[in-house]
C-alpha cells in the first residue's frame, strides 16, 4: 500500500520549505539567535542585501512567530530559538552528507560496519579534474610522516611504493602490508615493483602478506590517523578519508586483524 501524505505531514515540510527558500531568512534567524536585538540597518549592513529584502524576510519570520519587533529592533522568540537550533543541526548534517558523498559512493556498503557520523570531523580528499591524484598524494604524505604503518592495499602506484621504499631504507620505517592477490601478481610480474618490494621486505620490521580475497578498499593505520581510500570500477582512486576518531580506529584495527588472520606470507 502506498503511503498517503497526510495534512499533518505536509505542514512541517511547508515550514522547512519556507525557512530554506531564502538564505537571508536563515541568516537573520541565526544572527538573532546569537544576540539580544538588532536593528534593520544592522541586519542590512551585516548581510549586504537591500532594505526591501531584509524587511520582507523580517515580516515573514515575524508572521511565523519566530521573531518579534520592538520599534526599530528585532529579537528572536523562544519558538525561533528552537527552530534555529534544529535547523542549524539539519544544515550541518546535510553539509556533512554532501562532503562525505564522494567517499560513500564507492565504499562497499557490505563493509560499512561503523556509524558514518563518526567521520564527521574527518578530512575528505577527493579526486577531481583540478587534482586527480589528490587521494594518492594524501596517502603518500601520511607514509612520509610515519614511523610505522599497517595497511590493506588493493593496489599501489610506483610513486607511493618508491616513497615507502625510501622510508624503510633511509628512516627504518616499520611496515606491515596485506596486499590483494591482484597486487601480488603485479609485484611478481613487474620488475620495478618486484625489486622495490623485495628490498622493503628484506628488512626485519617490514613484511608483506597476501589476502585470501580481493580487497575492495584501502585501509591505512598510522600512529595518529586512520585512512580509508576508495576507487571506482576502473581502479582509479576517487576519495580518501583521514580521521583520528576512536570509533574508526577500533573498526579499522578489528578489520585489519580479521584480514591478517586469513592472509598468508608472500615471498619474492
Amino acid at each position: 500500500m502506498e503511503h498517503e501524505l497526510k495534512e499533518t505531514d505536509a505542514e512541517p515540510v511547508a515550514v522547512v520549505n519556507f525557512l530554506t527558500q531564502s538564505p537571508v531568512r536563515i541568516a537573520i534567524l541565526d544572527r538573532l539567535d546569537e544576540t539580544d536585538r538588532l536593528s534593520k540597518t544592522e541586519l542590512r549592513d551585516e548581510f549586504d542585501v537591500s532594505r526591501v529584502t531584509v524587511q520582507r524576510n523580517l515580516d515573514a519570520l515575524e508572521d511565523r512567530d519566530l521573531i518579534r519587533s520592538h520599534v526599530h529592533e528585532y529579537e528572536i522568540r523562544p519558538l525561533g530559538e528552537l527552530v534555529a537550533d534544529e535547523l542549524d543541526a539539519t544544515i550541518d548534517t546535510i553539509a556533512f552528507a554532501e562532503r562525505i558523498r564522494p567517499f560513500l559512493r564507492w565504499f562497499p556498503e557490505t563493509a560499512l560496519e561503523f556509524d558514518v557520523r563518526a567521520l564527521a570531523d574527518a578530512t575528505v580528499v577527493v579526486s577531481d579534474s583540478t587534482d586527480p591524484y589528490a587521494p594518492v598524494n594524501r596517502h603518500i604524505e601520511a607514509i612520509e610522516r610515519a614511523d610505522r604503518f599497517r595497511c590493506l592495499l588493493p593496489a599501489i602506484g610506483l610513486p607511493a611504493l618508491t616513497v615507502a621504499h625510501e622510508r624503510v631504507v633511509e628512516h627504518d620505517q616499520r611496515q606491515e602490508i596485506i596486499c590483494s592477490p591482484a597486487l601480488e601478481s603485479t609485484v611478481r610480474s613487474e620488475p620495478e615493483y618486484r625489486d622495490l618490494v623485495a628490498d622493503i621486505t628484506s628488512h626485519d620490521d617490514c613484511t608483506m602478506r597476501v589476502a585470501d580475497s580481493e580487497l575492495t578498499y584501502y585501509l591505512g593505520l598510522f600512529e595518529e590517523v586512520v585512512q580509508i581510500g576508495v576507487e571506482d570500477d576502473d581502479g582509479i582512486p576517487r576519495a580518501l578519508v583521514e580521521t583520528e576518531a576512536s570509533e574508526i580506529r577500533t573498526w579499522a584495527t578489528r578489520t585489519y586483524d580479521c584480514y591478517r588472520e586469513r592472509s598468508e606470507p608472500t615471498s619474492l
